[in-house]
């Protein structure tokens, strides 16, 4: 007896990837799936696209809604399934062969699992990665602080929606949902989810496209990025205080802070003409925000950070907290650049597909 499928995709201004994403999902060699196309007020062709297909096949509904992000346009989605199972794909994206949800529910089933992530490609017209796998593993290590600095910090498989088979079950009987932040909402769920212990189980196998999209929200400069990227933490951080289980999951709020320092000098050297100066600037601003400092304070201690298993890590979590504390900012921004410029972020992403 299968169980059905839900694959839930929030539509919106994708017309020229949308057909290919929902083909991806009809080639599909499992007997049971159900999509459910959330069209979120797109002003383009893909509200007549997704009548068009839900007029074609019984199992295909859509949801027609005034623009609200993809956050709660999952929300919706989930709320509409019917499967005992929930899969999250982007409408630019793909599903990646045929065998990617029988793969995964497979697994769920024998591991008896509430997340189930498997490895993904990255591709555009042109090219197909190799695949950038996960490096993570089921069991007790899945409870640990290292664990969630791989999942969260590092492969970043653990923060993404996309890619990984959800019990529906878990997320109704925890209340689950999706944030309305405009960017890192798949992120903030699933710390989220994480606190409440799922079991996870994992896949070697890539089940997942993801397109390299040039205008997509990860590849244009951020304005709010301060404001988003604290605001998140904080939620988060009452959330934690909330359900007094701070002292268990703290160090995703201060990891997600410390990495924020990090990305915080990026932008601003990929966008900034004057990247040095304006990132002492950005610095300056997110070094003074309480909760930023609170966080910092902590790594600078050593808390959190000897949980985690590399050396490289540690010494640059607690280098960028103490230098936050100590309010050299300049000293952050030059060492953040010169690590660019010896092309470590290169290094890093190249680790991810071994």
């Amino acid at each position: 007896m299968y169980k059905k499928v839900s694959i839930i995709i929030p539509v919106y201004r994708a017309e020229t990837y949308l057909k290919e994403c929902i083909d991806s999902v009809l080639r599909q060699d499992y007997p049971d799936i159900e999509i459910i196309l959330v069209e979120d007020g797109s002003p383009d062709s893909c509200p007549a696209l997704c009548d068009s297909y839900a007029e074609q096949f019984v199992n295909i509904s859509v949801i027609h809604q005034s623009n609200r992000g993809p956050g709660l346009s999952r929300n919706a989605g989930v709320k509409m399934s019917s499967g005992e199972y929930i899969f999250f794909l982007d409408s630019d994206d793909c599903l990646d062969g045929k065998g990617a949800i029988r793969l995964l529910t497979k697994q769920a089933e024998e591991k008896e699992a509430d997340i189930v992530v498997g490895s993904f490609r990255r591709f555009n017209e042109k090219t197909v990665s190799n695949v950038n796998h996960h490096h993570l593993h089921d069991g007790p290590y899945t409870q640990t602080i290292d664990f969630r600095f791989k999942g969260f910090c590092i492969y970043n498989h653990l923060a993404f929606n996309w890619g990984k088979l959800y019990r529906k079950s878990f997320l109704e009987d925890h209340n689950l949902l999706c944030g309305a932040y405009p960017y890192t909402e798949d992120k903030a769920f699933n710390m989220t989810c994480c606190t409440y212990e799922p079991v996870y189980a994992f896949i070697d196998e890539s089940v997942y496209l993801y397109r390299i999209n040039s205008e997509s929200v990860t590849s244009y400069y951020k304005n709010d990025f301060t404001k988003i990227w604290v605001s998140v933490a904080y939620d988060f951080k009452q959330f934690l205080k909330t359900r007094n289980i701070h002292d268990r999951f703290g160090d995703l709020t201060a990891f997600h802070l410390a990495f924020g320092s990090l990305f915080q000098v990026q932008q601003e050297l990929e966008f900034k003409r004057n990247g040095i100066r304006e990132s002492v600037r950005a610095l300056k601003k997110y070094g003074a925000i309480p909760c930023v400092r609170e966080s910092m304070s902590e790594l600078a201690k050593g808390r959190y950070i000897n949980k985690i298993e590399s050396f490289f890590w540690k010494l640059i979590i607690r280098t960028t907290s103490i230098l936050i504390i100590m309010r050299f900012y300049r000293l952050l921004a030059c060492g953040i650049a010169l690590l660019r410029k010896l092309q470590f972020d290169r290094r890093i992403v190249e680790s991810k597909y071994k």
